[in-house]
């Protein structure tokens, strides 16, 4: 540096005198003199896209810009360059510095929409650089090609500062350039949905989706495969289906099997789907996702009635099933199942339905053991309907609960008057009454005698004994001579077949059997005694 005491014009490089500044920074010294800077070159800014500028139609994406300050200003100087640098730092300022800048960025005749407003990039020192981001989406449609966007570039520099009298004067110039960043946008493959639908799509069933798919790019698809993305309602039980090469504007179908969860109501649901295939590098690669729509139904319905035969407490009785298809599909190979449940023990759980076409009804029967503990009163009874679907999967309803009624045990009264005097044996007589609500089959009435009677003749035939009907029975016994002469009990009991041909057996039932007093007054009970 040429010193000329302080009076002489002064050439500096900008580099040279930020370094003086630094230096004199520390030096505190009277003005002497007035001290001038000027500068005869503006700051140089480029810009440049840092790292890749590659994208696709149909991306995306964020770009990374470089702005760089390439100004090599020449400078001219007058007086003290101490006085300078303090100058320069009181004031806020840097010599050839882009000040306060700003980018704003256009997309100009490009196929390219800016996601990116102005960016604020701040102070760019001489040979400096800052970084800004550029967020950009590329249209579907768009020929591959080399692109210039044009960025605009705000910033201010300091033009001249002076110093006189310790006061200091900065004269700032606002400047306003444009420059560009080049983008290229390659050839790529474009998925797009032409169709798509659905076949037995119901719920909790398996159905089929067939799409026919587009390359609707620019770029020829290699190995392509379509793969399905799950969702809530639908997934898929086969997936990455081959469409082979795909060239561009070419079509490919492809047919998925998929499961269907429980849906709430019929509906229509969104499918997203894309295509993995290697480009004309070798490279695989992913399309966006593209969605189609197809219609699920709600799962089949229902309607269930019972008739009950013989069901009473501790008896084996049936049920008997109506099931009525009131959905809009028919049902193949439908199954009604029965779930065990107290006070029930099923002998039978599951019964053929056959297929139930839309408002078709079939029967099924399900024999039953209630309990002896059961009191006589409705019951549910719990069925499912099971049914196949399009892949011959099973597939089950929502439990269906129908009420039952249970009617009282099975009893017989039994009534009549039969006396026998004390040391003879004679018949007698019993009428049986069926008091229950079901009909006897092949009913055989039996008594069961203590002292002072004995029989060999304890069973009597009765027969068919339908409610409320009676039959009388005969048996021979014998009284002890010692009997005292009053009633005595004897029990009875009605054995019989039910509707299914299991035997049931009632409770006792005492019946009065009056002794009376010998016959033939005391010579007859001597000899009665004698044996005689």
């Amino acid at each position: 540096m040429n010193d000329n005491g302080g009076n002489g014009a002064v050439r500096i490089g900008v580099a040279a005198l930020l370094a003086v500044a630094l230096v004199g920074s520390a030096v505190a010294m009277p003005v002497s003199a007035e001290a001038r800077y000027s500068e005869y070159q503006e700051p140089k800014l480029t810009t440049s896209v840092q790292g890749s500028n590659v994208v696709v139609p149909g991306e995306t994406t964020t770009l990374r810009i470089g702005i760089q300050n390439r100004g090599t200003a020449v400078t001219n100087s007058e007086g003290e360059v101490s006085e300078l640098a303090s100058a320069f730092r009181t004031a806020g300022v840097t010599p050839g510095a882009a000040m306060s800048t700003t980018a704003s960025f256009g997309s100009g005749d490009t196929p390219v929409t800016l996601r990116s407003g102005e960016q604020p990039i701040g102070t760019i020192s001489p040979d400096g650089q800052q970084t800004t981001t550029l967020s950009l989406e590329v249209a579907e449609n768009a020929t591959p090609g080399i692109y210039r966007l044009p960025v605009t570039l705000d910033y201010q520099y300091v033009r001249a500062l002076s110093v006189d009298d310790q006061e200091t004067f900065v004269t700032r110039r606002t400047v306003s350039t444009r420059t560009y960043v080049t983008v290229r946008i390659e050839p790529t493959v474009r998925l797009s949905i032409e169709s798509i639908d659905g076949e037995n799509l119901r719920a909790k069933e398996d159905g089929r989706i067939v799409v026919t798919a587009r390359n609707d790019g620019t770029e020829t698809a290699t190995d392509a495969e379509l793969l399905m993305r799950g969702s809530d309602q639908l997934t898929p039980r086969t997936n990455g289906l081959s469409l082979g090469t795909l060239d561009p504007g070419e079509t490919a179908t492809a047919a998925f099997r998929v499961g269907v969860a429980e849906t709430e109501s019929t509906d229509t649901y969104a499918v997203p789907f894309r295509l993995r295939y290697e480009d004309s590098n070798g490279v695989v690669r992913e399309s966006a996702v593209r969605t189609g729509r197809v219609t699920i139904r709600d799962a089949p319905t229902f309607d269930l009635s019972t008739t009950t035969t013989d069901l009473y407490v501790d008896s084996t009785g049936a049920v008997t099933l109506s099931v009525t298809n009131t959905g809009d599909q028919p049902v193949r190979n439908a199954r009604a199942v029965l779930h065990p449940m107290e006070p029930f023990s099923p002998l039978s759980t599951s019964a053929n339905l056959g297929t139930l076409d839309p408002g078709e009804t079939a029967t099924a029967k399900f024999k039953l053991e209630v309990a002896d503990r059961a009191i006589a009163q409705d019951y549910p009874l719990e069925f499912t309907v099971v049914y196949e679907d399009a892949y011959r999967e099973t597939v089950e309803s929502d439990r269906l609960t129908v009420p039952v009624t249970v009617g009282p045990e099975m009893t017989v009264d039994t009534s009549g008057t039969p006396t026998v005097a004390a040391g003879s044996t004679e018949t007698i007589e019993v009428t049986v009454t069926n008091t229950g609500e079901g009909r006897m089959r092949d009913a055989v009435a039996r008594i069961n005698v203590n002292t002072p009677f004995e029989t060999d003749d304890d069973t009597a035939y009765v027969g068919d004994l339908g409610p409320g009907e009676s039959a009388t029975v005969s048996f021979t016994v014998s009284v002890d001579g010692a009997a005292t002469p009053k009633a005595y009990s004897v029990d009875t009991t009605v054995k019989y077949d039910n509707a299914f041909g299991r035997t049931v057996v009632t409770d006792v039932e005492p019946t009065a059997v009056e002794v009376t007093e010998p016959r033939g007054g005391l010579i007859a009970s001597i000899l009665q005694f004698l044996g005689l």
